[in-house]
């Protein structure tokens, strides 16, 4: 009984392991355009979060505009506007 029990536990352990797991899935959804970046730590010692990025390729509906100084000296800050209907 006691070897069916320790078998049964080292199975469900080792399932456990091999399943993928949702948080660590490069891609955990394939139509939504995005990809999850691992956190990971530069050569100069920076560790850099983990975060969400568009794929390579993907269709793009938005445009960053860079800040900018207007004539007049007022300042505006950067910020991401929808890309104008193309003629």
């Amino acid at each position: 009984m006691k070897r069916r029990a320790l078998a049964l536990i080292t199975m469900l352990f080792a399932l456990m392991l091999s399943a993928p797991m949702a948080g660590y899935a490069k891609d955990t959804q394939k139509d939504s355009g995005t990809t999850q970046v691992k956190s990971y730590t530069k050569k100069d010692g920076t560790v850099v979060a983990g975060y969400s990025r568009k794929k390579k390729g993907a269709a793009d509906d938005t445009q960053q505009v860079k800040g900018y100084t207007k004539k007049d000296g007022t300042v505006v800050a950067g910020y991401s506007r929808k890309k104008p209907a193309s003629k």
